[in-house]
């Protein structure tokens, strides 16, 4: 029996999704003299962040850290003459990352922004876009990606005066494709409380998915 002739090809799937979230990350870094005050000051920044949402009529529970770290702070040191010595503890740095996930509403937006300013020093606040959902999206990029694969085989196969068999095997690395895209970083409290709705008014482009397949596709 003569060995099946195959041929490898792989295909791409693309499709623009309209964003449904708007995505504020929350970052706070300072520097403390005592591990106490880092934990103190991150515990009392978490709760203000729920006041926040509470405040404007959302659920605190949508306030989620990713990200608590306290560390030694260190600093260089030096010998009379200007020489480097190695580094010394200065203190504790604290990093407090705090994820919110929204409606898409400027005027929302902006509230929670202003409050962030007012009541969260030293905060940074990272404003994008996302999807509350993508798994439906995911299949329909597959489903291309395996279409393509399945076209481009065809021309090849054509092209070689063979006729396209059916997939042999398919090849998939299940990626979870990161689906975000950013639109504006705020840098200061002041710049947070001079926010307006206006400012905020950020229509999202759509968003760009894409995955590949390999199929491995029979020639007769």
């Amino acid at each position: 029996m003569s060995e099946t002739r195959t041929i490898t090809v792989t295909g791409r799937g693309d499709i623009h999704v309209v964003p449904d979230v708007t995505r504020l990350e929350v970052t706070v870094f300072n520097v403390f003299q005592t591990y106490n005050d880092a934990y103190d000051h991150a515990r009392e920044n978490s709760a203000w962040m729920v006041k926040i949402l509470e405040y404007n009529n959302k659920s605190g529970k949508l306030a989620k850290t990713t990200r608590f770290d306290i560390s030694d702070n260190l600093i260089n040191e030096y010998d009379d003459d200007g020489n480097y010595i190695g580094k010394i503890q200065d203190g504790y740095t604290l990093t407090l990352v705090i994820k919110i996930d929204l409606p898409i509403d400027n005027t929302l937006v902006n509230k929670i922004v202003r409050g962030i300013g007012k009541f969260i020093a030293g905060a940074q606040i990272n404003i994008g876009y996302t999807i509350q959902d993508p798994r439906p999206y995911r299949l329909k990029m597959l489903a291309r990606a395996v279409s393509d694969s399945r076209d481009k085989a065809q021309i090849m196969a054509e092209a070689a005066g063979c006729k396209l068999g059916a997939a042999q095997d398919i090849y998939y690395n299940n990626d979870m494709t990161h689906v975000y895209s950013q639109a504006r970083n705020i840098h200061s409290n002041k710049e947070a409380m001079a926010c307006s709705s206006e400012s905020l008014d950020i229509t999202p482009d759509d968003l760009v998915m894409g995955d590949d397949v390999r199929v491995v596709w029979a020639l007769e």
